[in-house]
């Protein structure tokens, strides 16, 4: 009972959702070293390596946002060869709001769901990486393709085995707002609608995202590029 006990305990540790829900929250940045130092200087917060992407050319640094959500930092490897986020990420001139990320407990189901909904999304794609400490994160993500929405998240599955980076990146900052505004809004709200994911989310002619985080005393903001 008390070797069950402690693998539940683990479970439930390793993946702190149930339903789907705001992931985490891409800030892009030309140099990584660069962005910890800004984020740290607006927030207070240093946010810790993540580690790299070796199929996407990016390298990322984490800050927990608590309730299993986090920020990810996002930048282009030094070396990496050019292609759409990496271009897209060197040309950034301050941190920047590039997009998010919803957690769905079953990648597949929720696809199915989506489909259903009238939306066609990507083919659920696996994807790791391997944190400076040595561990291996594994997960299952998919997007949507059609109708086109520029303010749309991805959609990401955790692997069983894998600890949710929310829990081991630094805290000290919350999530105050997240706000998507969108020409296809509309298409936008039947889209979480489908999986229940609650999210201010409303229509502009042209895309615009803010972010508000609190860090103690702080209120950090950024924005869409």
């Amino acid at each position: 009972m008390q070797l069950f006990g402690l693998m539940l305990a683990v479970a439930l540790m390793n993946q702190p959702y149930k339903t789907a829900g705001i992931d985490h929250i891409l800030i892009g940045v030309s140099d990584l070293d660069q962005g910890i130092r800004a984020f740290e200087q607006a927030t207070g917060v240093a946010a810790v390596r993540g580690g790299r992407h070796p199929s996407r050319g990016t390298e990322n640094a984490l800050v927990s946002l608590g309730g299993g959500a986090y920020i990810e930092i996002i930048a282009p490897q030094h070396d990496a060869q050019p292609n759409e986020m990496v271009t897209s990420l060197r040309a950034l001139r301050t941190p920047s709001l590039v997009g998010w990320a919803v957690h769905v407990v079953d990648a597949r189901d929720a696809a199915a769901r989506l489909e259903r909904a009238g939306f066609k999304v990507s083919k659920p794609q696996p994807g790791s990486r391997v944190t400076p400490q040595g561990a291996t994160l594994e997960w299952s993500a998919f997007g949507v393709e059609k109708p086109q929405i520029a303010g749309a998240p991805f959609f990401i599955q955790w692997g069983a085995k894998t600890t949710y980076p929310s829990l081991t990146s630094p805290g000290g900052c919350a999530l105050a707002s997240l706000q998507v505004r969108d020409p296809a809004g509309d298409d936008l709200s039947r889209l979480l609608k489908s999986l229940g994911v609650k999210a201010d989310v409303g229509k502009a002619d042209h895309l615009h995202m803010h972010l508000d985080i609190r860090c103690g005393a702080r209120t950090a903001s950024f924005d869409s590029p």
